[in-house]
């Protein structure tokens, strides 16, 4: 049998005092998990660390002082904006998650309950059911406290199977890097007053892992292999802007197993802008501060409908007063992350998904602040893979969705598209390769 053991291993580009921040130059962490002959178990790594919230750039106030806040869903997940995973020896990008922060917004609300958020996930990645929580519990912090984390990093490659190091039957080691958020888009002000010197630190950033190690039977079995293969469900990113009432959005993506995607939105004028939560997945807004009510949703294929052959019509094109959501376009969008039959826990709700919430909030500079449950979410999704099979092949056409919804030249909403997909790592001594 293959014995455990753990392993810590320092940010590859720390300074001596251990103090990183973006604010100092920072682009990014980066992490190197050493060539051996062990299996890294991947989902037990823990990104670790302090997180520091400063009201001034002196650090002489903390943010406590201010009325500048994070995102309560995301917590430290906010301030990580693209993830990448890299072949130690060969420095073959094997998953790259781009706009990680706001796949994780979605992500978050689909998979975790209200008590998951103030709960376990409060003490390992600083997350909250609502803004005041949070602020008390983080943003009202005096200049000299630090706040520890211990979060997972859930993208494809890391919830899959055991993954060799080896250089000899494996991939080399693993290059794991995190692209920090600026400070304009992770912060943002709750009460109306922006306060421009508020940034973060992180103190002593580090992984943590479990490996195993094989037998000398089983090491020998291993030292025979040629080449290997992984299959994984990576997570690709997009982006785009829509700017009429009947906006579409193509992608080709390249992709032959593709299983779900899923869209979240904000407007343009939101991002890196503190005034508002540039984190929060809301329903598309108009310039006028007025909800652009999405009327009909269609999902493409080369241009066709699929897989749903029919548009899916809200319930707000032939009721325009309802405040309730759409609960087909809320099904879709939980099934898009987990199949609904399966799904355990969700922080969606009445209270953060309807309309009424969306539009009392929608012109405010609160965008989430003082909604429970997490703060408002909304998004749209759709799963291509509800039967278990391997997914829809997108290689030869493309990808495509349509909205009709209220709306004129000049309204510019940001969608953020994430598709996840079944992808293969192959390996030998000589490189890596990711088949799509």
């Amino acid at each position: 049998m293959s014995s455990g053991r753990f392993l810590e291993i320092a940010c590859a580009n720390a300074p001596s005092d251990k103090l990183m921040s973006f604010r100092a130059g920072v682009s990014e962490l980066v992490y190197e998990i050493p060539e051996m002959d062990s299996m890294l178990v991947p989902t037990s790594i823990r990104m670790c660390g302090k997180l520091r919230c400063y009201g001034a750039y002196d650090k002489s106030v903390g943010l406590g002082a201010t009325e500048m806040n994070i995102n309560e869903r995301l917590g430290v997940y906010g301030f990580m904006n693209t993830i990448t995973a890299r072949s130690l020896r060969h420095q073959t990008t094997i998953e790259q998650v781009r706009n990680f922060n706001r796949f994780m917004s979605s992500y978050i609300s689909l998979t975790s309950s209200v008590q998951d958020l103030t709960g376990h996930q409060s003490q390992s990645a600083l997350t909250s059911s609502n803004y005041l929580e949070q602020k008390t519990n983080l943003a009202d912090q005096g200049a000299d406290t630090s706040i520890a984390f211990s979060a997972p990093l859930p993208t494809g490659l890391l919830t899959s199977g055991l993954i060799p190091l080896s250089s000899k039957f494996g991939i080399g080691g693993l290059q794991l890097s995190v692209q920090l958020e600026s400070d304009s888009q992770f912060f943002y002000s709750t009460g109306g007053t922006v306060n421009a010197e508020t940034w973060h630190e992180i103190e002593n950033p580090h992984l943590v892992m479990e490996v195993r190690d094989p037998n000398p039977d089983q090491l020998s079995q291993l030292m025979k292999q040629t080449s290997g293969s992984i299959s994984f469900q990576s997570i690709s990113s997009y982006y785009d802007t829509l700017a009429s009432s009947s906006p579409s959005i193509n992608f080709n993506l390249g992709l032959s197993r593709v299983r779900s995607a899923l869209v979240n939105f904000i407007r343009s004028d939101r991002l890196s802008n503190m005034s508002f939560d540039g984190l929060a997945t809301l329903m598309p807004t108009l310039s006028t501060n007025v909800i652009a009510n999405i009327t009909e949703v269609s999902w493409l294929k080369g241009g066709t409908m699929y897989p749903k052959h029919y548009p899916i019509i809200a319930n707000v094109r032939d009721t325009s007063t309802t405040q309730v959501c759409d609960p087909e376009i809320v099904r879709d969008y939980i099934n898009s992350v987990v199949p609904y039959i399966n799904n355990r826990a969700s922080a969606i709700s009445v209270a953060n998904a309807n309309r009424d919430w969306m539009t009392a909030h929608a012109g405010a500079s609160m965008d989430s602040t003082k909604i429970p449950d997490g703060g408002l979410t909304w998004g749209l999704g759709v799963n291509y893979d509800s039967l278990g099979g391997s997914g829809s092949d997108f290689t030869q056409q493309n990808w495509g969705l349509t909205l009709k919804m209220d709306g004129s030249d000049g309204d510019t909403t940001s969608a953020f598209i994430f598709v996840n997909s079944e992808q293969t790592l192959v390996y030998n001594p000589n490189g890596v390769q990711v088949v799509k």
